[in-house]
This record gives C-alpha cells, sequence and structure tokens, in this order.
C-alpha cells in the first residue's frame, strides 16, 4: 500500500469515527431530550397527613340521585369546592367515577350532563372545579390562566394534587369500591386524567377523550393554551416548565391499568399528532379510537365515542351501559 493510499485510508477511518461519534451524540441529545427529566415523579406529591376539613351539604335531589356540595382542603390549603352525586337506588360502596372538566368548563356543567344519567347505573360520580375555573376564577379565570405558563403550569399540577386530595375524602366517607373508582375526562380533563392515573394508583381504569401528550407536538400545533401555535424560544420555554407535567411520561406509569383513548383526524384543539402521542406512551391494557370528526365529539362520532367507552368502563369497571 503506498503512501497517498495510507494517508486516504487514514482519513476516510478518521472521518468515519467522527461521524459514528456525531451519530452517538445526536442519539444522545435525542434520548435526553425525550426523557423525562430528573425528579419528574415528585410532581404531584403533597402531605397526605394535612387535614382535609371537609364540608358536604345537600344542594338537590331526584328519585333517582342525591347531590351534595363539597369542600376540602386542596394543594396549597385553599378551599376546594366539589360536587358528590350518590345513587338513591343503590348501597355504598359504589363503582365511582372522578370527573374531570374541559378548559373554561366547571363541575356544575359536568353534572348538569352526568349526575343523573350515571344514578340510573348506580355510580357516584366526583367533580371539582379547576384550578381558576368555575367558583375559582380568582380575579383571573380559565383563558388568562391557559395565556400564561406560570399559571398554566399551577392549573395542571395543582388541579392534579387537589383531585388526589379528592380520593381521600371519598376514602374518608367509604363512598367508592376501591377496585371500581375510575376517571372520565375530556380534553384538559383528560390531559389531567393522564397525570391522574400515573400519579395515584387508586385511580383503576380511565377514559380520556380528546386529549394529547408530548408538549412540544402539541404547542407548535394547537392554539389553545398559551397563544399558540408556538415557535422558537417561546415554545423552548414552554416545553421545559411544563416538561414534568407531560402526559407522555405520566400515561406510561398506569401500566397494568386499563385505559381508553379518543381523539378526532379533525380536531384542531387537541392536534392528531399530539393525541397519537398519547395513545403511543400508554402501556397495555390499552384501547383507542380515532374517528374522523373534530374537537366536539358531533355526530355521528359521539354516540360512536360513547358506545365504545360506555363498554370500556362495563369490561374493566363492571359499570353497565345506560
Amino acid at each position: 500500500m503506498n503512501v497517498t493510499v495510507r494517508r486516504r485510508r487514514t482519513a476516510l477511518l478518521a472521518l468515519g469515527a467522527l461521524a459514528a461519534s456525531g451519530c452517538g451524540i445526536a442519539a444522545a441529545a435525542a434520548s435526553q431530550a425525550t426523557a423525562p427529566p430528573p425528579g419528574f415523579e415528585a410532581s404531584f406529591d403533597y402531605d397526605r397527613s394535612a387535614p382535609l376539613a371537609p364540608t358536604a351539604a345537600l344542594q338537590a335531589q331526584t328519585d333517582l340521585v342525591r347531590i351534595e356540595k363539597v369542600t376540602f382542603r386542596g394543594a396549597d390549603g385553599s378551599r376546594v369546592p366539589a360536587l358528590l352525586a350518590l345513587p338513591k337506588r343503590a348501597a355504598a360502596p359504589f363503582p365511582c367515577l372522578v370527573e374531570g372538566h374541559a378548559l373554561t368548563s366547571s363541575k356544575d356543567e359536568v353534572f348538569a350532563e352526568k349526575a343523573e344519567a350515571y344514578a340510573t347505573r348506580g355510580v357516584a360520580i366526583f367533580a371539582l372545579d379547576a384550578r381558576y375555573h368555575g367558583e375559582r376564577k380568582a380575579g383571573i379565570g380559565p383563558l388568562r390562566a391557559a395565556a400564561r405558563l406560570d399559571t398554566l403550569h399551577r392549573l395542571f399540577r395543582l388541579t392534579v394534587i387537589d383531585m388526589r386530595r379528592g380520593l381521600d375524602y371519598l376514602a374518608e366517607r367509604g363512598i367508592c369500591d376501591p377496585s371500581r373508582l375510575g376517571y372520565e375526562g375530556r380534553s384538559m380533563g383528560g390531559f389531567m386524567g393522564s397525570m391522574l392515573i400515573g400519579a395515584d394508583t387508586r385511580i383503576k381504569a380511565a377514559v380520556l377523550l380528546v386529549s394529547g401528550a408530548d408538549w412540544r407536538t402539541y404547542f407548535s400545533k394547537s392554539y389553545a393554551l398559551l397563544g399558540g401555535p408556538l415557535r422558537g424560544r417561546a415554545l423552548d420555554d414552554a416545553v421545559r416548565k411544563m416538561a414534568s407535567l407531560d402526559p407522555k411520561y405520566w400515561i406510561a406509569r398506569a401500566s397494568g391499568r386499563p385505559v381508553f383513548m379518543a381523539a378526532g383526524r379533525r380536531d384542531d384543539l387537541t392536534p392528531l399528532a399530539s393525541a397519537l402521542a398519547l395513545h403511543r406512551a400508554a402501556r397495555q391494557p390499552k384501547q383507542a379510537l380515532v374517528y374522523d370528526g373534530g374537537h366536539d365529539l358531533e355526530e355521528p362520532y359521539g354516540t360512536r365515542v360513547s358506545r365504545a367507552s360506555a363498554a370500556f368502563l362495563k369490561r374493566y369497571l363492571r359499570i353497565r351501559p345506560g
């Protein structure tokens, strides 16, 4: 081998090593970028010994259901307003569903739609106002809270802790059958449900509708939060701030507990790419339904999703369809 050939071979080997090293660095960077931030598991921790100091009072009742207005101390000591619907033709402990409402909605809207329908099936439901919603607007309100990064982070983190405190309250009263305690949430409520089922093993199954994961994908494609879609530094800042709450990390922690997810191909609030990121991150057993409609579950897609989720709840929580 002459000197020229040896030099060329040496140069090629060096280039090959540099390329391999570069690929390794890129792969490591990509892996680091998608890995959960250190200590994220503590995001929804709270002091289980802190007193709930609950109150409960009759708000309304029919032949089928008793609805109580409940309050208890939340994540930061503030009072959490909630509603509890108890079937009158069944006895505790009931199968129970914790309900998560959408952005700009409230516990009251959830109950107007669901309380009596679930009572006919012997199911107790429990819903609280998310931070900055319903009775908790506190001069900010949902849209202003969703437009600012610091309040958006508080909205998700503290509401999920409040939900965990709500589970403590239900357990104190012995209302729910622990083996039949589930979660049902739509849009923002579904995002929170991903976090809750990952943080709290008391939730045995969850229905998550028109919800997603992967903040980078979501914030870059949706206009629902932070004045998006975001680009550049604004996107990087949002992803960094919200990283520990990304549903893709939390839903993966629910392995072994069933999850039903539904997403619309034409959803402009929870883009399909974000919904599919949630579907991929969920572990078995899971069921994902993708329909051709949008975020509002308009017909005929609403009926299709309702029937599929009812079949899921029947299978995993033994809740009979309505």
